[in-house]
């Protein structure tokens, strides 16, 4: 397979995640407190992460890497989603 095959299959993995993590944060809009909700984003972070590393994609693989931080922190409830 040459790499634009596998360009291809990220981008199209990466929109696919991508929509699954609006639909989530849309829901989290109407409860704040679903667990559910925010272990399904972190762990499209790590995926999207995870594939962006694997691409050389430094720079996503960071900003998903920092989204993975801000996640730990709501999960363990050193942070709080609030209305604002």
């Amino acid at each position: 397979m040459d790499m634009s095959q596998y360009l291809e299959i990220f981008i199209e993995e990466s929109k696919e995640n991508l929509q699954n993590m609006n639909k989530c944060l849309l829901d989290l809009e109407n409860n704040h407190k679903d667990s559910g909700r925010i272990n399904e984003i972190f762990r499209i972070a790590h995926t999207l992460k995870g594939m962006a590393g694997t691409m050389g994609y430094n720079k996503l693989a960071s900003l998903t890497h920092e989204m993975e931080n801000v996640l730990h922190s709501l999960r363990s409830g050193e942070i709080q989603i609030t209305e604002e």
